[in-house]
């Protein structure tokens, strides 16, 4: 394949009957990386016709999370585009209209048989031992012709071919023969009686006029393929580039499910994970540009995309190792980036302002080098920095006098380094290691009977950023306030 293909026009048809998740996200991916690569276009087309199973807010959903991971799409609702309406509940009209064509070019027909007419012939059949029902008319009992007169609704099938094999060409499996005689698939529905279609007339109409190229979707699709395959051959339209991708899995080998974190992508964003650290790890699932390159730029990602690499295989979702992949993004991200991202759960947790300041921003900017190392979602951010904002909430005696200490000697410990560092005049952390470590060793302590204490009296907790690099940045009079306050709970505690 030539470094720059044809243009492809590929596109995302998402049906609003749930929320975008993380699987099915990895697909959508590949459709945009390969309209991007080829410089072609990607098409957003919301496929609404299935009314019964219709999720409020789905929708909003869908577009949301396609925004905020940042696939944004070239034509399509919100965009619009030459080949509006992209709502399939809007261009029912144009359905109706391709339906009767397959009737009168008679490779489709009317069938005036009813669902429970038609489980009660079924049921008669499995009685005497035959298969059920494949063709739905001209059926005992159902005059089609006097139900056509008195303009009763009806249900427009495919007739499905019965003889002959039907031979369809996947970009990443090859090609495919199907034995017409051995699908004993029942003609499918193209129209309904309630005049909207199903996904297999509406689909591959839209995949026509909307000018689709590549149709690229989960291998899942395969049993029912040939009937796709047959509508555009009924229709007389050349074949799309058919594209079966391979399903995310679990880590057992199943389908990707709730259970294995298959959770919507707007869950995802709002626990902290990076849209660009989403998109790299999706991408190779089930693709790879070499067995050694994982950390790739969006910009490198559509460079080095290619349809050819796509592995047949289902790929594996491992949740933590997209954690992983977060935390390398996120302690590669400049400071004043991360600090605009990390903003808004600080404000909702009451660090700062609902819209902070530049002043605000450019403190957590100051603070933020100093977990930058630890954290892997930006919702952990509270948790590691709170303590920069707000002064511990009460001090834990158990936490604050070191293990095999005394109270009152680390009470002693405390004023003594208080006064030590009051007369500090230089407040950096090359500085304060020098007069703690000096401190330590005039004393004849140990370092933990001295730093713990510390840190404690700082953070209100045993773990935390660097001593020195903490106080620094805290500051003499926070430092020495939070050190005086620290002793004194620890001293009434101990009478």
């Amino acid at each position: 394949m030539s470094d720059r293909p044809t243009p492809a026009r590929t596109r995302f048809a998402p049906s609003p009957t749930g929320y975008l998740h993380i699987g099915s996200l990895r697909t959508v991916l590949f459709s945009w990386l390969w309209a991007r690569h080829t410089g072609g276009q990607f098409l957003l087309r919301i496929e609404d016709t299935d009314r019964k199973r219709f999720v409020e807010g789905a929708e909003e959903q869908l577009t949301s999370s396609m925004q905020a991971i940042g696939l944004m799409w070239d034509e399509g609702p919100i965009v619009g585009g030459p080949h509006a309406p992209y709502k399939q509940s809007e261009r029912l009209d144009i359905y109706q209209a391709h339906a009767a064509s397959l009737i009168e070019k008679g490779v489709a027909y009317r069938s005036y048989a009813t669902a429970e007419e038609i489980a009660a012939l079924n049921a008669e059949r499995e009685a005497r031992g035959e298969p059920k029902l494949l063709v739905f008319r001209n059926l005992p009992g159902i005059d089609d012709a006097a139900r056509e007169a008195a303009g009763e609704p009806y249900n427009v099938r495919l007739s499905l071919k019965t003889t002959g094999k039907t031979i369809v060409h996947d970009l990443v499996r090859g090609q495919i023969e199907f034995d017409n005689a051995a699908l004993k698939m029942p003609d499918p529905v193209l129209l309904k009686t309630d005049g909207f279609p199903t996904y297999a007339l509406a689909a591959m109409v839209d995949d026509h006029l909307m000018g689709i190229t590549h149709v690229l979707r989960a291998d899942e699709w395969l049993p029912t393929w040939p009937i796709h395959h047959q509508i555009y051959e009924a229709f007389g339209w050349e074949q799309p580039v058919w594209v079966h991708v391979p399903q995310v899995l679990g880590s057992d080998g199943k389908k990707l499910s709730k259970r294995h974190g298959d959770t919507s992508v707007t869950e995802y964003i709002e626990l902290g994970f990076l849209p660009e650290a989403i998109v790299n790890y999706l991408a190779l699932i089930g693709w790879s540009y070499d067995d050694k390159t994982e950390f790739m730029t969006l910009e490198e990602l559509i460079e080095r995309f290619d349809l050819n690499r796509i592995r047949p295989s289902g790929g594996v979702f491992d949740r933590d190792k997209l954690l992983h992949f977060n935390g390398v993004y996120l302690r590669n991200l400049a400071a004043a980036d991360l600090s605009q991202r990390i903003a808004p759960y600080l404000s909702k947790a009451g660090l700062i302002s609902a819209e902070p300041t530049a002043a605000e921003l450019a403190k957590v900017a100051e603070y933020l080098p100093l977990v930058q190392e630890r954290i892997k979602l930006l919702s952990e951010a509270p948790e590691l920095l709170d303590f920069f904002f707000v002064d511990p909430q009460g001090y834990d005696p158990a936490l604050l006098v070191p293990k095999k200490g005394d109270p009152a000697q680390t009470v002693e410990v405390l004023g003594q380094v208080k006064a030590s560092l009051e007369a500090l005049e230089t407040w950096d952390s090359p500085s304060l290691d020098k007069l703690l470590h000096d401190f330590v060793n005039q004393l004849g302590l140990k370092i933990p009977q001295v730093f713990m204490p510390i840190r404690v009296a700082l953070t209100g907790r045993t773990t935390s950023p660097g001593l020195f690099e903490t106080m620094a940045v805290l500051g003499k009079a926070v430092t020495l306030a939070r050190i005086s306050t620290a002793a004194a709970a620890l001293s009434s505690a101990s009478v």
